[in-house]
């Protein structure tokens, strides 16, 4: 029996756009798609809130990392406001060195905004020397 792909939903395509303006290193770019008062949560490190929270917790990470790549193996819209995303992610570093890591991100979406992003991931590969 074969099924018919479903169509993407739009927080699902509003998700990969996130994705790809973060793939910008750009954190401007980024940032535009979550509301003033979002929740972010990278793995153990402390929630932020809001555009420039995440713009303020973001410094650490683009000095060391100067490319990200998403590989998306499932997306999923849970709810009219819940989106699961498993993937792999590529972090290149300034010094050459490159880890791919697996991830699983909970986003919470509102009004055509983030509210909230929990990345579950241990991205202390990226970090150590």
């Amino acid at each position: 029996m074969t099924t018919t792909p479903k169509p993407e939903g739009a927080n699902t395509q509003l998700v990969r756009r996130m994705f790809e303006a973060g793939e910008s290193m750009n954190v401007h770019n980024f940032v535009k798609f979550y509301a003033d008062d979002a929740h972010y949560q990278f793995g153990n490190f402390p929630v932020v809130y809001g555009p420039q929270g995440i713009i303020n917790s973001s410094q650490g990470f683009l000095a060391k990392v100067k490319k990200v790549v998403h590989n998306i193996e499932n997306i999923w819209e849970v709810d009219q406001e819940t989106v699961v995303v498993e993937m792999n992610v590529r972090y290149d570093r300034h010094d050459g060195k490159s880890f791919t890591l697996p991830c699983c991100d909970t986003i919470r979406i509102r009004d055509g905004k983030v509210k909230s992003l929990k990345i579950f991931m241990d991205i202390t590969p990226v970090f150590a020397d």
